[in-house]
């Protein structure tokens, strides 16, 4: 039973065991929220649910849960192939407890900061839906593969590190100026928190660490000294010396 489960969760082998569960994870949250509404409630992030601190679950299964079926079935097609192909190389580099353990904690640190800053003003949001961690996911991508290329639908192509820099300058662009109508700057932008925060915890996972980036900061600062220490130093050259001219 176990490896039946085991192998149906690689898709006959196609992909690795954790991209398969997160995979499995999204299609029958969403179906169960669809079978049975009231299960929506408890599985969504509800900012207005006065009980959300008591239902720690609740600020991860937010990134599983989609808008009821059939409706949600392109947005559930195209995000599993998203995360099929991301899944492959980021558990290649990370290896699949890596990759299960960022996925929680995008979800988790997403839901929560999302939570921290909406929640005390008031705002009755009820956040749910898969692409705030495949964008993150995205990021965490450009960042492990800075050089590896990427093709958007064959007409642009962009180096790893420029996909998550688009990303990450993007997304909050876009709240701006394409957010709901009626809303002011600060509430588009709460809106698309969730987008926000995950990609803000996809940048601290897999960008560099605060010790390597201060190493490599200290580096460039000790070569840049060397460089303008030799340049104080100029090489004259004697010419040749006269035949039979010893030093004594």
């Amino acid at each position: 039973m176990k490896g039946t489960v085991r192998h149906a969760l690689t898709l006959g082998g196609q992909v690795p065991v954790a991209v398969g569960g997160v995979l499995a994870a999204l299609v029958l949250t969403t179906l169960g929220a669809s079978v049975v509404p009231p299960l929506a409630g408890w599985l969504t992030l509800d900012l207005g649910d006065p009980w959300l601190l008591l239902q720690p679950w609740r600020y991860v299964t937010w990134s599983f849960v989609e808008s009821p079926l059939p409706g949600s079935l392109l947005t559930l097609f195209f995000a599993g192939l998203l995360l099929v192909w991301l899944g492959r190389q980021l558990t290649e580099a990370w290896g699949e407890r890596g990759f299960l353990l960022r996925v929680l904690l995008i979800t988790a640190g997403a839901g929560g900061l999302t939570a921290l800053l909406l929640a005390p003003l008031g705002w009755d949001l009820r956040v749910h839906g898969v692409w705030p961690l495949t964008n993150a996911l995205l990021v965490c991508w450009g960042l492990v593969h800075p050089h590896q290329r990427l093709s958007w639908f064959g007409v642009v192509e962009m180096r790893g590190l420029t996909v998550a820099r688009v990303i990450g300058l993007g997304t909050p662009a876009w709240a701006l100026l394409l957010g709901p109508p009626g809303l002011d700057p600060l509430e588009r932008l709460a809106v698309h928190l969730p987008h926000l925060a995950a990609i803000l915890v996809a940048w601290v996972l897999a960008g560099e660490g605060p010790r390597r980036r201060w190493r490599r900061l200290t580096e460039r600062w000790r070569e840049a000294r060397r460089r303008k220490a030799r340049s104080r130093f100029e090489v004259i050259d004697p010419g040749p010396r006269p035949p039979g001219e010893f030093l004594n």
